[in-house]
């Protein structure tokens, strides 16, 4: 199984939870992808050590700052941005499917059924909607980015690469940023994802592969109390910690924050 990761120093950390709770329920091969720009020779040796430790491959690919001197880059817009959307260009030709993973992600049973989905006709991406929000919301991200289809949450996205190297082009993507205004883009990198790309992505059960730890009751009241604790707790593959609460900081406290901490510190 491959796996891509792009992030900087601050989340080598939460990285390395993630790392710690794959390989607890999924014992086979798996390689993590990481690309960057600039992570220090001495972060990159300690997360190669680290995989190493836990039974598992590292790889990195650094992006020169060349391919971005013409686009729009600000604290909104950061240059890591663009490497999600871009990943079928940097990765090697080698890699006919990926599974990308946000690093605020746990782990917590097998990814076997994911992993070897097979992709409809025409499709390049698999991904959830956070339905769970409301409808809507994804109505309003609809009209806003002129799109007919569900809004996607890009934390986890399985890339059909073959397929993906056949609609990805770099300069569509550098002039889809370049001529937005802030205001269009709420969230970045995930709006420019669905509006070049939300036509291609079968939709997943977000429940199963992007359950948003936020709406624990939301999840609940969806299934008329079928999803409690214990059915995520066998059911459910990836937690994913969104928001700004992250379950490292200190005010970062939910229902699934323990589960976190166990694997943190183990």
């Amino acid at each position: 199984m491959d796996i891509l990761v792009t992030f900087d120093e601050n989340y080598i950390n939460p990285f390395k939870t993630m790392v710690k709770s794959i390989v607890f329920s999924n014992p086979e091969p798996i390689t993590f992808w990481l690309i960057h720009s600039g992570i220090e020779e001495k972060y990159l040796q300690d997360l190669n050590n680290f995989c190493v430790e836990y039974g598992v491959k590292f790889e990195h690919i650094a992006i020169s700052e060349k391919h971005f001197e013409n686009t729009k880059s600000t604290k909104r817009y950061p240059q890591t941005m663009y490497y999600r959307l871009l990943a079928p260009i940097f990765l090697p030709e080698k890699l006919e499917k990926i599974l990308y993973l946000d690093s605020d992600t746990l782990i917590i049973n097998r990814l076997d059924d994911l992993w070897n989905m097979e992709f409809p006709d025409g499709m390049t991406y698999a991904a959830a909607s956070h339905g769970i929000i409301g409808n809507v919301t994804d109505n309003i991200n609809k009209l806003r980015l002129e799109t007919d289809h569900c809004y996607f949450n890009t934390g986890v996205i399985l890339m059909n690469l073959k397929r993906a190297r056949e609609v990805v082009d770099m300069q569509e993507v550098i002039n889809n940023v370049n001529n937005s205004k802030d205001i269009e883009l709420l969230l970045p990198d995930q709006d420019i994802f669905n509006n070049m790309y939300g036509k291609y992505t079968v939709e997943i059960p977000d429940e199963l592969y992007n359950y948003d730890v936020r709406h624990y009751l939301g999840y609940l009241l969806r299934s008329s109390n079928k999803h409690d604790l214990d059915w995520v707790m066998s059911n459910t593959c990836i937690l994913h910690f969104c928001g700004k609460k992250k379950p490292w900081l200190s005010q970062g406290y939910n229902l699934f924050t323990s589960l976190y901490k166990y694997f943190m510190y183990k």
